[in-house]
């Protein structure tokens, strides 16, 4: 079985009904299964069959992801890539894939010039929107192949698919896994969400990343997803009533955003049946007024490109009753319970042995969706493949019902006077504070203690706080050694592009002109 053949069940199941809307244009089931078999004919037809590397270069639109289920179709390699990346570093990437093909959005055309200039392994550029000069026009690359489909042998054990990870601490690492990585998470994905209708999708993040998994999951149930090239606050409050949406996958970082749009209560939310949170732990404060604005549609699931999306789920259900519950309130700050695509999942300490109930240590799992290995590095390789189990990097614990609990980065701790401080368990603290729309907590050099814990404040729009007020919280709460010896505010903290802070950026003036980023 390969990931294909779930959107050919779309296919079957709503032929007449929307794949995609929004960004690109509308295009039914059945106009976006022939345009997928059209392009997995051309490719074979040039040579690019499986074990081929292709990859988008595109913000969010439906042409982009037909483009990906084409070149999955013809057995090909999806090299994941990030338009919001620089192009220096998209240059380096594809260099690493070894990406042949490229389907690129027209607004990119002078990279994709510089792109193929750079990297000798693309072999043709195909637009997929308009005739530009630099590649082939999608519609006119494919005008001579049919629509009748060719039952191509694609192995589930081949290589399928190579991720560009999250890369926050220096040039992404390429992973590279089977068809089945693709293939599980999509099923896990239908396993979690329970609908009795064609659901609609938002896609209001990088589908080339985690939001492209989502989309992958609602395929198979016939669904619509709707994409936003970028993450505009007015028009996902706005599409959500217009286009009926019923999943909508966002990071805590733009969840926050939402909450503190000013009309944020004037729209109508009747149709979502989950708002999915993945990146980064939720402030359990947070989640409840998401449920008191949006409904009891809270979710959270935990994945990486390492090893598939979701891994953990904990549904909307499950999420509104530990908010009315205060003797479950504490499952609001779990991830949830391993998902299918899951065989192992376990807390495991610096030596390998796996650890009991309620106990941190490092996350690792088992399952069909982890990667083979990262592309020519079997150093790290074998780091994250330790003892025989994925290492995910993740601090955690799990309670005896199997709930996972995040409670921090591995690279993210911080040691002042010889004590371990975690820094989520800090800034859940500060995320309390009503004027407090996000936040980092990281060490900086101290003479005396080697680091001291300080946190990095954005205020929400016209909230105002102190930093004596602040620190006062945290004491009262955990105590004085974890509270933050100082913060410091900042206008706007530094995501990625799938909107994860980047503690990297956030450390560097603390640390600057140091030998080391540790005392």
């Amino acid at each position: 079985m390969h990931v294909i053949d779930l959107f050919d069940r779309g296919v079957r199941i709503n032929p007449k009904g929307l794949a995609f809307s929004g960004e690109g244009g509308d295009f039914t089931y059945t106009e976006a299964q022939a345009l997928t078999i059209r392009i997995a004919k051309t490719m074979h037809k040039l040579g690019f069959g499986a074990g081929s590397r292709f990859a988008t270069y595109s913000p969010n639109c439906g042409q982009a992801m037909i483009a990906i289920l084409g070149g999955m179709r013809a057995g090909g390699i999806w090299c994941t890539l990030n338009l919001r990346n620089t192009l220096d570093t998209n240059i380096e990437l594809l260099k690493k894939h070894g990406s042949q093909v490229l389907f690129f959005f027209s607004d990119t055309a002078e990279q994709v010039r510089k792109i193929k200039e750079n990297v000798s392994s693309i072999k043709i550029a195909i637009c997929v929107d308009r005739k530009v000069d630099e590649g082939d026009f999608l519609l006119d690359w494919v005008r001579e192949a049919d629509v009748v489909p060719e039952d191509y042998q694609i192995a589930e054990n081949e290589i399928g698919f190579q991720g560009s990870t999250a890369g926050t601490t220096g040039l992404p690492k390429i992973a590279f896994a089977t068809h089945g990585w693709a293939l599980m998470s999509a099923i896990a994905w239908c396993t979690c969400l329970r609908f009795d209708i064609h659901p609609v999708n938002l896609a209001v993040t990088p589908v080339t990343h985690a939001a492209g998994m989502v989309v992958l999951g609602h395929v198979p149930l016939g669904g619509t997803t709707v994409m936003m090239d970028h993450a505009d606050l007015d028009l996902i409050l706005e599409y959500i009533r217009r286009y009926k949406v019923t999943t909508l996958f966002v990071p805590p970082t733009l969840l926050y955003m939402l909450l503190t749009h000013p009309r944020v209560r004037d729209y109508d939310y009747s149709s979502l049946r989950y708002i999915i949170c993945s990146g980064a732990p939720l402030a359990p404060e947070k989640i409840v007024e998401a449920i008191d604005v949006f409904g009891p549609v809270m979710a959270q699931g935990f994945g990486q490109t390492e090893a598939g999306f979701p891994m953990t789920f904990i549904s909307p259900q499950e999420t509104a009753e530990a908010a009315r519950d205060q003797s479950k309130r504490h499952r609001l700050l779990s991830c949830g319970r391993p998902t299918v695509a899951v065989s192992a999942m376990e807390v495991m300490d610096d030596n390998g042995n796996v650890l009991g109930p309620h106990t941190n240590g490092e996350i690792v799992l088992r399952g069909p969706t982890l990667i083979r290995g990262y592309l020519n590095d079997p150093e790290a390789t074998a780091e994250v493949q330790k003892y025989g189990w994925h290492h995910t990097g993740d601090i955690g614990y799990r309670d005896e019902e199997g709930y996972f609990y995040i409670t921090d980065r591995k690279r993210d701790v911080i040691i002042s006077g010889g004590f371990n401080i975690f820094p989520f368990e800090v800034e859940q603290i500060l995320l309390q504070h009503p004027a407090v729309q996000d936040c980092a907590v990281i060490g900086v050099p101290h003479e005396k203690w080697g680091e001291a814990v300080k946190a990095i404040v954005q205020l929400a729009p016209n909230a105002s706080a102190t930093e004596e007020e602040l620190i006062a919280l945290c004491k009262d709460k955990i105590g004085g050694m974890k509270a933050p010896k100082s913060i410091d505010f900042w206008e706007r903290l530094p995501r990625s592009d799938i909107g994860k802070i980047l503690k990297k950026e956030i450390r560097k003036p603390y640390w600057a002109n140091r030998p080391r980023n540790v005392n």
